[in-house]
């Protein structure tokens, strides 16, 4: 009695074991991602990357590319998803640092969205360049910023800390051209100038994909 008892123990757990293998080939297999890496987009060394889906696009005001892919973000951030951060870092240059100051002034004023296409826009369609931070007054007076109140923020705490991470994240970056755009602090997107329909389907899927 023994040895039956043994044996249908035994095929019992044959039987569960065959069942659970039948639930497992159930399962589907993960989704290859459609993007490769060398084709698509380069693992940046030497840094760590975020959890979080992020795209960080480097750029400075001084630049044609960057003033054309202003068009492109401009499609693009109303379609991308609400858990993909976009954030924009202005190269500091030392030959132009009111420019980036300029930006973390107007960030910190709260008149970004005004102030920062008239700023580009001057650079490269009105072909006027801005020298000095003085001849920023009219594009923020034109944003409701007195001189007076632009020179406070341009000169704060805020604003000078700002500069620092700036400077900071394209050292540890290692930027040397622009734009470039960084996927979760850990993925620069390789792109095509034009083919702004692969770009848009990279920088919607690639952040979510890599944070998983």
């Amino acid at each position: 009695m023994k040895l039956k008892a043994i044996l249908i123990a035994a095929m019992s757990v044959f039987a569960l074991m065959q069942v659970a293998c039948a639930e497992t080939s159930k399962v589907p297999a993960a989704k290859a991602s459609k993007y490769k890496e060398g084709r698509d987009y380069t693992v940046i060394s030497g840094v760590k990357g975020i959890n979080k889906p992020q795209v960080i696009e480097f750029f400075s005001y001084t630049c044609p590319h960057c003033y054309n892919m202003e068009g492109f973000l401009h499609n693009w951030l109303p379609k991308k998803s609400s858990n993909i951060e976009f954030v924009r870092i202005p190269v500091f240059m030392s030959q132009v640092p009111h420019l980036t100051q300029g930006y973390y002034t107007a960030e910190v004023l709260g008149v970004l969205d005004k102030v920062h296409m008239d700023i580009f826009n001057q650079w490269h369609r009105d072909k006027q360049v801005i020298r000095t931070k003085r001849d920023l007054y009219p594009i923020f007076e034109k944003a409701g910023i007195s001189s007076a109140d632009f020179e406070k923020a341009y000169n704060s705490f805020a604003v000078a800390s700002k500069v620092q991470y700036a400077k900071k994240m394209v050292k540890d970056f290692k930027i040397t051209s622009f734009p470039r755009l960084i996927v979760n602090q850990k993925y620069e997107v390789k792109y095509a100038v034009k083919n702004y329909e692969h770009l848009e389907n990279l920088l919607s899927e690639l952040p979510l994909e890599k944070a998983k």
